[in-house]
């Protein structure tokens, strides 16, 4: 099945360097059908080059697709999916050490989200640090797949302070994870199978904090996303709309419409 794709990026209003970094990345296999990872990293406003430790952090998910992921074609499915998890784990840590080790020779401090989808077959992978976030478009739905490890989503958890209040507080955007900077990140992962025609979408949150769901909906859900100049042209009129609402931050989204 052709997968249908599409990257937007923009700097946004107040911004002077888009620090996002985003990447979709598409294959036929023989063992194992069609594979697609779709990934965005927010590189962290307050640190010091963010848009380098985003971009690393991309350039090192493309180059495990390519060489680490090529490598394990021939493994049976439950065998792939475990490699796969372990796999993950072990090129969160090596991006992760090399941004302290970057930062630590020029002395500065550097740091990034990261938000992934791993699709092969039926089946997905979503890997998630910081505070972009995974949605699943369907035709009547859209689900998160990723929880913020944010500060606001601590307090929302804990009942201290409402959805509404979070969007709009000083807090809005610290991190209780991320790359570069923590010793250990401790990454979410979920897992899941795809049974109807999706648009899988990975954000910054400067496109997901001002628009909403039923919003994200009407533009890229799988009816919507015709051709891949569909999709774009769709992601543009939303991070217009996000930047009319007074959106500070970077916005980015990384879209694809994946049919089963």
């Amino acid at each position: 099945m052709r997968v249908k794709a599409c990257i937007c990026t923009d700097i946004g209003n107040t911004r002077d360097i888009n620090q996002d970094s985003a990447l979709i990345k598409v294959a036929n296999t023989k063992n194992h059908g069609r594979i697609s990872l779709i990934a965005v990293c927010d590189g962290m406003g307050g640190l010091s080059k963010g848009e380098v430790a985003s971009c690393k952090a991309i350039r090192t998910l493309e180059s495990w697709f390519h060489e680490e992921l090529s490598m394990l074609q021939n493994l049976t499915e439950n065998e792939l999916w475990d490699a796969v998890e372990s796999s993950f784990d072990r090129m969160i840590r090596r991006i992760n050490g090399d941004l302290k080790r970057y930062g630590k020779h020029r002395n500065l401090h550097l740091g990034t989200t990261l938000t992934a989808f791993l699709q092969i077959g039926n089946k997905y992978i979503s890997v998630n640090i910081g505070d972009s976030r995974i949605y699943a478009v369907r035709a009547k739905e859209v689900e998160k797949l990723t929880k913020d490890q944010s500060l606001v989503q601590d307090k929302i958890d804990k009942g201290l302070i409402t959805e509404s209040e979070a969007l709009s507080g000083d807090e809005k955007s610290v991190l209780l994870q991320c790359l570069g900077t923590s010793h250990v990140p401790m990454h979410e992962i979920r897992k899941g199978v795809l049974k109807d025609n999706t648009t899988i979408i990975a954000c910054s949150d400067g496109f997901w904090r001002t628009l909403e769901t039923e919003e994200i909906r009407k533009k890229l859900c799988p009816q919507m996303c015709l051709t891949d100049e569909d999709m774009l042209h769709q992601c543009k009129k939303l991070v217009e709309k996000a930047k009319s609402r007074n959106e500070e931050d970077n916005i980015t989204v990384a879209a694809a419409c994946l049919e089963m």
